[in-house]
Order: structure tokens, then C-alpha cells, then sequence
């Protein structure tokens, strides 16, 4: 028995599917494409910051306020949409095309995803337990990613947070709520053609995306770090007033 064909197509179905925004990047590269760049949709003018600020809110942004392929601005959308049209780009492989889901770009049932990054491999049972077990997961050279929709249940979160065992060093395992984005097709940069290295996407139940509850998340999250004596530590990211894991403690 051989594998299927390594290809766009059955991504792109799986993001329709879960009404999840499949953001086109360059090949072996996690960078979006030079179409949906600030400069590839507006050209030498993008938004002003007061309109983004109107449509967005300050909490996407930190202190400069400007545009970037995290902001799902209608016109970068189209844009989006527009490529995926593109005569023959279910058939493309690796090669041509990587695809990412963006923490910012909102779904089709008015959530936006989040992603557990795991990249210490004795931390990979959590994708066992609750509330994670249904998720889908993203496989790559090392660890994994569970991809799900968040209720932000009325709060803001902060956009990165890690678990670490100190204040310094890789952590354990890492939480993004926005301003982050995941490759869920494409080559890994270590990749080589004599070992080519895949990312790998596992829908999980019944293929569907499901929708875990903030307090649910961290909840989960808090109890692991401290059964491995790790602490939690703000990722980078807008520094503003938001809802960081510490609430539900």
C-alpha cells in the first residue's frame, strides 16, 4: 500500500470544511506569499493606522499600528480567495506552495483558531486528554501542533504564552491565540530531497475542528505545568490589558 500524493487538494478541503482560511506561504517557508504582503494588496498604500484601529482594535497591534498578512482586511481576503482559484492549485505539491492557518483570521462560525504548540515530545500525551483529544494535530519534524477554535468566553488573551522549566530556554509547550500562524502543508526548512520532511495534517474526529472554552484550555494547561514543576511565561506580543492564564489560577 503507497501513500497518496502529497498535495494541496486535500488541505484546501479540510479548511472549507471547518470554514478556516487557508493562508497561501512560499515554498519551504512559513513567509506568507508577496501577493498578500502589505505591499502586494496595497501597494504603496495600505490603510491608514486610524482605520485599522476602527475596524481592529488597539489589541492587534501593541505600539505601532500597520498593517501585516495577520490582519484579515476584506481586501487581503479576496486576495486570498482570488489565488486559491488559480487554475490546477489542488495539484500542487510542496514544491510550489505551503499553506498555514492564521490565529488571526476569523472562521466561518465567527471563532478564530488557536494552536498548541508541544516541542518537547514527553509533553505529546496532552494531545490524549481532554480538552484536546479531538483535535485536529499537526505533525512535522519534531512535536506537534493541536489546532482548535477558541471561545475566548468574553475575555482577550494574551497572544503567546509558554511553559517552560525557567525563565530561560525553549519552552515545553506553547499556547497562541493570535498573532501567530501555523504551517499545516509544506516542507519543513530542514527538509532535503534525500530526506524530505513533511508537515503532516491528522483532522483528528470525524475531521472537524472543535470548539474548546477558554477556561477549559487553560485550566488543562495550568494543571500539566504544575505537574512538571514548569512556570508560565509571557510570549511576545501586544504587552496590553488582556486576559492572560493567570485569570482562571
Amino acid at each position: 500500500m503507497t501513500d497518496p500524493p502529497y498535495l494541496a487538494g486535500p488541505v484546501l478541503n479540510w479548511c472549507t470544511e471547518n470554514g478556516v482560511v487557508p493562508v497561501p506561504c512560499r515554498a519551504g517557508s512559513k513567509a506568507p506569499i508577496g501577493a498578500i504582503s502589505s505591499r502586494g494588496v496595497y501597494g504603496g498604500a495600505p490603510p491608514s493606522p486610524e482605520a485599522l484601529l476602527a475596524r481592529y482594535g488597539r489589541e492587534r497591534f501593541g505600539t505601532v499600528v500597520r498593517d501585516s498578512f495577520h490582519l484579515p482586511t476584506p481586501e487581503r481576503l479576496e486576495r486570498i480567495a482570488r489565488f486559491w482559484r488559480t487554475p490546477g492549485a489542488r495539484l500542487w505539491g510542496p514544491g510550489v506552495i505551503s499553506i498555514s492557518v492564521d490565529m488571526n483570521y476569523p472562521t466561518a462560525d465567527g471563532y478564530t483558531v488557536a494552536c498548541l504548540d508541544i516541542d518537547d515530545d514527553t509533553c505529546l500525551p496532552l494531545l490524549d486528554s481532554p480538552p484536546f483529544e479531538g483535535c485536529p494535530v499537526v505533525v512535522g519534524r519534531h512535536g506537534a501542533k493541536a489546532l482548535f477554535k477558541l471561545d475566548r468566553e468574553g475575555g482577550r488573551t494574551r497572544p503567546i504564552t509558554q511553559f517552560a522549566a525557567g525563565t530561560q530556554g525553549s519552552p515545553a509547550f506553547e499556547l497562541f491565540t493570535c498573532s501567530k500562524h501555523a504551517l499545516v502543508f509544506g516542507l519543513h526548512p530542514a527538509s532535503t530531497p534525500e530526506c524530505p520532511v513533511r508537515y503532516r495534517l491528522v483532522p483528528g474526529r470525524r475531521g472537524r475542528m472543535p470548539v474548546l472554552r477558554w477556561s477549559s484550555v487553560a485550566a488543562a494547561l495550568l494543571a500539566e505545568a504544575r505537574g512538571r514543576g514548569l512556570v508560565v511565561r509571557k510570549g511576545s506580543g501586544p504587552d496590553l490589558d488582556q486576559a492572560g492564564l493567570e485569570r482562571w489560577v
